[in-house]
Formats: structure tokens, sequence, C-alpha cells
């Protein structure tokens, strides 16, 4: 099986660098337009879906510049509205699986210039998806068929901030959660003496991006599978409010489960 370093440098056309380059934007997006489901399969994806991880991430990427450029179109297209929810009332093919923050200065759609339909979004704070999260990811996944897992952690982010100052303590309410959900974060990313807080949070936001996509990874046997077939990619971002630049790291590894000898 080719390796997953291979499959990225011959056919993803996205670059995965600190600065990720952006291909190149359509002309004209196309109205949506989704299959008619039957009751008891998913739709097909509309005919402009992208059908492989490599091209769902290039969607993405692309949708973002043409958000950070004010350049949207897909979610300006307000002509095609009530198509759209004809088309939609069938079923939903997303292409991609947002896993990002519940922070109000995150909208994942128009960050990414998709309508609806195209992208299945969970939102926990902290991009620290749960059980059932990981519950909702796998459906996409595997009843959907969705191609991609962005797990997109964001600059100024609350959550890690809370856990900043916690230092281990614990927070009041149910937000013991949220410090479960984002446990070890500190212990792996500790602060250097000459780092200032401002600088050491940054770091915390990209860490906890990076160990949420591969707890995501870690915990479900099924996504871990789609992604060692080459079937899935999981993609640690992280969203920079001031700029709106999403950048994307490199999909995570997964390794195929060992099979039984009998």
């Amino acid at each position: 099986m080719r390796t997953l370093a291979l499959l990225i440098a011959v056919t993803s056309g996205v670059l995965f660098a600190e600065e990720p380059h952006a291909p190149a934007t359509k002309a004209k997006a196309k109205p949506p337009a989704h299959a008619t489901a039957s009751a008891t399969h998913s739709p097909a994806p509309a005919s402009d879906a992208p059908d492989m991880p490599s091209t769902a991430l290039a969607e993405l990427s692309a949708g973002n510049a043409r958000f950070m450029a004010g350049k949207r179109t897909r979610t300006l297209d307000t002509g095609h509205d009530a198509a759209m929810r004809a088309a939609l009332v069938a079923g939903q093919a997303p292409f991609a699986i947002i896993i990002t923050c519940s922070d109000s200065r995150v909208p994942d759609a128009l960050l990414f210039d998709q309508e609806a339909g195209r992208l299945f979004t969970i939102r926990e704070a902290g991009n620290a998806p749960d059980l059932q999260g990981i519950a909702s990811a796998e459906y996409a996944a595997e009843h959907l068929g969705s191609k991609l897992i962005v797990v997109m952690g964001h600059t100024s982010c609350g959550a890690v901030k809370a856990i900043h100052s916690a230092n281990g303590k614990p927070l009041p309410g149910n937000l013991w959660a949220l410090q479960a959900g984002m446990a070890g974060l500190l212990e792996s990313t500790p602060q250097d003496p000459n780092e200032d807080t401002k600088a050491h949070l940054s770091r915390l936001e990209e860490a906890n991006a990076r160990r949420q996509a591969q707890a995501l990874l870690d915990r479900s046997g099924l996504l871990s599978e789609l992604a060692a077939a080459e079937k899935l990619w999981i993609v640690p971002a992280l969203y920079n409010l001031a700029s709106g630049k999403v950048q994307f790291f490199k999909p995570l590894a997964a390794v195929p489960a060992l099979q039984a000898h009998h």
C-alpha cells in the first residue's frame, strides 16, 4: 500500500507547511445538485463535491482563500437558496467533517465558503470532541461518505486560556469535562522560562488541535481503519481570527489493524 506521505506528495495538490498555498479558486460556484436519496441509503454527493481526501482538502483551502480575499461565492449565492433547501430535504452527503470550537468567532461555513449540505460540523469548546462527538464523526464518515476530518483550533481560544489559567486546579461547575477533554495539554507543552504567556498560549492552541486530532484517531477504530485505507484524512488545523487564514497541518498517519492468523 502506498504510504500516506507518497499520497500527499503526488496526489493532493495542497502543500502542507506553516503557510500552505491555496489552490486556485473557481471562477463561479455551481448551485448544489444533490441526488435524491432513497429511504434506506445516503444521497449521492453533489456533482461538484470532492470525491477524494486530497480534493476535499483542496476545496476547503480554496474556499478559505476566497474568504480571506473577501470574494466568497458559495455563501453569497442566495438566488439558489430555495432549490438548495428542496434538494437537501432528501438527505445529505457532506464531503468534509469540521470539528471546531464553539467560539462564535469561528463560523466554519463562512470561512471555508461552503453552503448547506457540504460540511458536517461538530462544535465543542476547545475543539475537544466527547464520545458523542466522536460518534457523530463516525456517522458522517461511514454513513454519509465524508472524505476528510479537519480538527480546527483557533487563536485567542478561551478554552485553552481557561486550562492554562487553572494550571491543574479544578474549574467550577461542569467545566471539569473541559479539563478532562484537554487533559495532558499543559504537561505536553510546558512553558519555556524565556517565553511570555501570549507566546505559550499560541503554542498551546496549535498543540491542542494536533492532540485532539490524534485522540480522535486513537479513540475510534472505525475512523482509524478508514484512514489506514486512505479513504479518509484527519487533518489538524488552526484558524487565525485576525487574518482569517486556516493553517492546515499534515494529515495524521494511521496504521492498519493487524489481522488475526488462523
